[in-house]
């Protein structure tokens, strides 16, 4: 009994789910394919770009949601979890370390090992859907990449657009060997359509403020309007000059002021 294999309870537990999980009363489909689980709470907190890739790229949350559920990974898989987000900085690392204790032989030397073994370039959504493709045409491969001079598609460019600044936590997926310089353009083109969107976002919140300021220029206007009828003059004398008022076409008043 000694040489026997120990498991922790929790272990135990994930065994248990993977047998005994499913209601005899709802046997399985025959032909049912992979179903793919969309809500990330049982992950915990993540970081914004672990969640925005989990969210946006359907492959990486099947795999990662299938360690989490039943426990087990096969090695191609665990490589695919390791070949994104272990090119995502120290969070992206913690969070593959995250992924593989779910699996029932997570040894963190053995995880750490394949970590600092780590490729240089993430791995491409081409060979992705190579290596997957019963289950990217069953739960759809639908991501849509703005096509980028010397950068290839791959899960990690959803975590690049989403990034505030280029700090190199994330590895960019570059077809080859790129200057620091090249790297800032190609993230730059990376994030066009962020940055678009922030000085749209900037435009129509000064617009906002535009129209309350006019708003309020206009009642003050009204305001000396009705001093200057009730002075009954076009011109005062105030500090900064002459303050006149000068009937428009329209018959409205234009002020200006006289030095």
């Amino acid at each position: 009994m000694k040489d026997l294999a120990r498991f922790s309870l929790p272990a135990l537990k994930r065994i248990i789910g993977m047998h005994g999980g499913q209601k005899k009363e709802n046997p399985p489909v025959s032909g049912q394919g992979p179903v793919l689980d969309r809500n990330l709470q049982g992950f915990g907190k993540l970081c914004a770009e672990v969640q925005t890739v989990l969210e946006r790229c359907n492959l990486m949350c099947y795999l990662c949601q299938k360690a989490r559920k039943t426990g087990y990974l096969s090695h191609f898989e665990r490589q695919s979890v390791l070949y994104v987000f272990g090119h995502m900085g120290e969070e992206g690392k913690e969070f593959v370390h995250q992924v593989m204790s779910y699996t029932l032989n997570y040894q963190y030397q053995v995880t750490e090992r394949f970590l600092q073994k780590l490729p240089g370039k993430p791995v491409s959504c081409v060979k992705l859907r190579e290596q997957y493709r019963q289950i990217t045409a069953e739960i759809g491969c639908t991501c849509n990449f703005k096509r980028t001079k010397n950068c290839y598609p791959s899960p990690v460019l959803h975590a690049l657009k989403s990034t505030d600044a280029e700090d190199g936590q994330i590895t960019i997926p570059s077809s080859r060997t790129l200057s620091k310089e090249k790297e800032k353009t190609v993230y730059q083109e990376i994030n066009v359509y962020r940055k678009v969107q922030e000085l749209a976002e900037k435009i129509l919140g000064m617009k906002r403020q535009k129209r309350g300021i006019d708003k309020n220029i206009t009642k003050l206007e009204r305001e000396l309007e009705q001093v200057f009828d009730g002075m009954q003059a076009d011109c005062l004398e105030i500090e900064m000059g002459l303050l006149c008022r000068r009937k428009k076409e329209d018959g409205s008043y234009e002020w200006v002021i006289e030095i």
